[in-house]
């Protein structure tokens, strides 16, 4: 059960006054029965037994924890299946294309080396980061964080990565770029003979891949494991 704290304010004031008064900054301890609110910062009494269900605010509805059993198991199979995917969805060609008896075809990379010779080197290297460096890292560092777990091996890094997993989920952007193949076929459909290559389909499996990475995963969860099993 999730109930509202009476009185959040005063433990707030008591903590910032404590580490005026101290003549060297103490971290605050908050009592582990007491959790914010990730949107509107509500302040909630909480008990051990009520992580084994969904917990919602009271007040704006947002999930506070999940429930969700063997995420991790999750996460880990999509991240597995999304870097086996990698390498052919940035290799082989996405869409195959006749116009005025001239063939052509296109790939992820091609699409980047090309912009770097037509001089777009800025677009160039931002496509470059946001659709293989992050997503690739995403991936990795998702896996690592997933074997840690179910191994319940935790080594001092573990933070680190757990960190920069979540940075990496903010700057990949794949999404966008499936968005321009959609836009790209059908403008192109018009104008002559356009037929899907076996790259969006990888592409199209990779970002499925991504996507119950970041769905699945549980960062609250995560570092629940890293407090319980780190080194001392």
């Amino acid at each position: 059960m999730v109930t509202h704290t009476p009185h959040p304010q005063p433990l707030r004031l008591s903590i910032r006054t404590a580490a005026i008064n101290s003549p060297m900054t103490i971290p605050s301890h908050i009592p582990k029965e007491l959790t914010a609110c990730p949107d509107c910062d509500l302040l909630l009494q909480t008990a051990q037994l009520d992580h084994h269900l969904e917990g919602r605010c009271p007040r704006c509805n947002a999930v506070l924890w999940h429930s969700a059993k063997h995420t991790d198991t999750i996460s880990f199979a999509a991240a597995i299946s999304g870097l086996i995917l990698f390498y052919p969805a940035v290799t082989l060609p996405i869409l195959k294309f006749t116009m005025v008896g001239q063939h052509g075809s296109n790939s992820l990379l091609g699409g980047i080396y090309s912009m770097w010779l037509e001089q777009e080197r800025m677009l160039a290297v931002l496509i470059l980061l946001c659709s293989l460096v992050a997503p690739l890292m995403h991936l990795v560092l998702t896996a690592v964080v997933c074997l840690s777990i179910r191994l319940n091996h935790f080594p001092r890094h573990f933070p680190l990565w757990l960190k920069y997993k979540c940075w990496m989920q903010s700057w990949n952007m794949l999404e966008v770029y499936a968005m321009g193949i959609i836009v790209a076929y059908v403008k192109m459909m018009h104008d002559g003979e356009v037929t899907i290559s076996g790259g969006t389909f990888c592409v199209s499996a990779l970002l499925l891949c991504i996507i119950l990475c970041s769905q699945y995963f549980h960062e609250e969860q995560a570092w629940q494991h890293w407090e319980k099993n780190k080194p001392t």
